[in-house]
């Protein structure tokens, strides 16, 4: 029987997208300054590294769910909060790094504080803005959107880019609700120190000026094309910046309009520091803008270059290792796809991380004399100790032994080294039972490998990211029979649910992502939120000029776009491979 439409929608328009936005991770800032100026940044391997003023890295801590992080903010006591939406859950670390949950059962895109200390999290999975008090107690400030971007102004006011009304509303502190500007859907929302909100409008290539009193102008036009929008901020005297993706340049505009060539370059993620100086992230380094544009590399986020100097990773389609600054080869890594290294602090060890669509692995490296020699992998034994993992669920859920499953997917990735004899290694698996599609088994965990002089590892900790429950590896190798398991992709009907088309996008979705640079992955992302919006838009449409079950109706039109929109990723997923 199929949905009723009310929760159908809420389903398609937030909780059923929930896996589909946890990938697309829109506005999501991934980076905050404390108030000393250390600049803390999350990646998508679940580690949040802490840059000092003068670029020095270290990690301040790791173990989240790799690509779960949306979101991290600082509050004025300088504790950090970060939304790591794989946990579902709000993560609270003091300034010298102790760990707590804030908040669970919640996914929040992105964090903000009000002036009182209190937290307000916009949720797209649930559609609502959720408020904590500064002592953790939640409450929904508002709900029923479909909200794209959140900001605060001055006043407390919180302002709301809703996909649902297609229009910007207003919060008063109490939550009194008004709509602010009608007509606009921005992904991104920002004030300048006069109250004035400053939103892109991305199809008309322009930037948008509201007064406090919501009079609308035009405050910049003519920028460039871009189909990844545009990232808008504010220094502190009151210049905006506009990162244009289209032009590949950073534009100024000064509080009367006047418009300035900044810099050029392909950036992303703009941020300021109290000083006035700008960060950006370029081709896997942060780059630092002086308020006059002097340019310098702050800090190289990915690592290939080996510590030492004297190696370096070239990725792309033919991935090799070579020997810095040369293209001798030291070793050939071209059958492993869509790669990336983590070297161990001593340059005499790496892992390599690669994979493409469902299925993610790790490679260990070691340098004997002066060549690479490959060491034994540990997937399979990691692999081994998952599935004994997901047999206790399922045997917990009261299911047969031999349950029928359905690979969805699985990662090994080594997140970093501790030292250069010991590695950390992140494990994820997650399948379902074939014939409902439902339950849903997954387990994480976090390994550390111990190195002797000759390469060979031991698993001395094994740790259950989910329910942090840390058990030794006794324990974790306990035999228990496994499911039967089976790994082939099943082709979709054309009268397929909207759970089971669904499903298919979100899958994927992913798998091309997996594929694309940074900046390609934010186009997607663009495109996939305008999709939705669409979708939205044809479902309201087809329940309106329905002349049999307006429900029905509308789930088939819902189901019939899905499918369509996962055949055209699909086709697009064949020419990248």
């Amino acid at each position: 029987m199929r949905r009723k439409m009310n929760k159908l929608f809420v389903a398609l328009t937030v909780a059923a997208l929930t896996t589909i936005l946890v990938s697309i991770n829109t506005h999501a800032r991934h980076q905050a300054f404390d108030g000393k100026g250390n600049l803390f940044v999350a990646d998508y391997s679940g580690t949040i590294s802490k840059y000092t003023p003068d670029g020095t890295k270290s990690t301040f801590t790791y173990g989240l769910m790799p690509e779960g992080v949306y979101d991290v903010v600082f509050d004025r006591a300088g504790n950090l909060f970060v939304s790591d939406g794989r946990s579902k859950s709000i993560l609270k670390f003091t300034p010298d790094g102790k760990k707590s949950t804030f908040a669970s059962g919640v996914t929040p895109d992105e964090l903000i504080f009000d002036h009182s200390g209190n937290l307000f999290g916009l949720d797209r999975g649930d559609g609502a803005i959720f408020k904590f008090t500064p002592d953790g107690k939640k409450s929904t400030f508002a709900s029923q959107l479909v909200p794209h971007a959140v900001a605060l102004d001055s006043a407390g006011n919180l302002f709301v880019s809703d996909g649902r009304s297609k229009s910007i509303l207003k919060f008063t502190p109490d939550g009194t609700k008004s709509t602010f500007a009608p007509g606009v859907t921005p992904i991104e929302l920002v004030f300048d120190h006069s109250g004035n909100l400053f939103v892109a409008d991305d199809a008309n290539r322009s930037i948008l000026k509201f007064t406090p009193d919501g009079n609308k102008s035009t405050f910049a036009s003519d920028l460039g094309a871009s189909d990844r929008g545009y990232d808008l901020v504010f220094d502190t005297a009151n210049n905006l910046f506009v990162v244009d993706s289209g032009s590949k340049s950073i534009f100024k505009f000064a509080p009367d309009g006047t418009k300035s060539t900044f810099a050029t370059g392909d950036f992303i993620r703009p941020i300021f520091d109290k000083a006035g100086n700008l960060y950006v992230l370029e081709s896997g380094s942060i780059l630092k803008f002086t308020p006059d544009g002097a340019r310098s590399t702050f800090a190289v986020v990915s690592e290939h270059t080996s510590p030492d100097k004297k190696w370096e990773y070239v990725g792309g389609d033919e991935q090799k290792l070579v020997k810095s600054g040369t293209n001798e080869m030291a070793l050939d890594l071209s059958d492993h796809v869509l790669g990336g290294v983590i070297w161990a602090p001593d340059s005499k060890r790496f892992a390599l991380n690669w994979g493409r669509g469902r299925s993610h692995n790790t490679e260990l490296y070691q340098l004997r004399g002066n060549k690479w020699k490959t060491l034994k992998s540990p997937d399979d034994d990691v692999h081994e100790i998952l599935n004994k993992a997901i047999a206790a669920q399922v045997k917990k859920s009261g299911l047969p032994k031999k349950t029928d499953l359905r690979f969805i997917g699985e990662r090994f990735e080594v997140t970093h080294w501790v030292d250069s004899n010991t590695a950390i290694l992140y494990a994820w698996l997650e399948e379902m039972v074939r014939e409902t599609l439902d339950p849903d088994f997954t387990v994480n965990f976090l390994f550390t490998l111990k190195f002797d002089d000759a390469g060979k590892w031991k698993i001395v900790k094994t740790q259950r990211v989910s329910d942090e429950e840390e058990i030794g590896e006794e324990d974790a190798r306990k035999d228990i029979s496994g499911p039967t398991q089976t790994t082939e992709q099943e082709e979709l009907r054309a009268d397929a649910s909207f759970r089971d088309a669904d499903r298919r996008l979100n899958e994927v979705y992913n798998s091309l992502r997996a594929r694309l640079s940074p900046s390609e992955r934010d186009r997607l992302k663009k495109e996939q939120l305008a999709w939705i919006d669409r979708r939205n838009a044809a479902a309201q449409a087809a329940k309106a000029n329905a002349q049999e079950i307006p429900t029905e109706v509308a789930d088939r039109e819902v189901t019939e776009m899905t499918l369509a929109r996962a055949a055209e990723l699909e086709k697009r997923l064949k020419k990248v491979k």
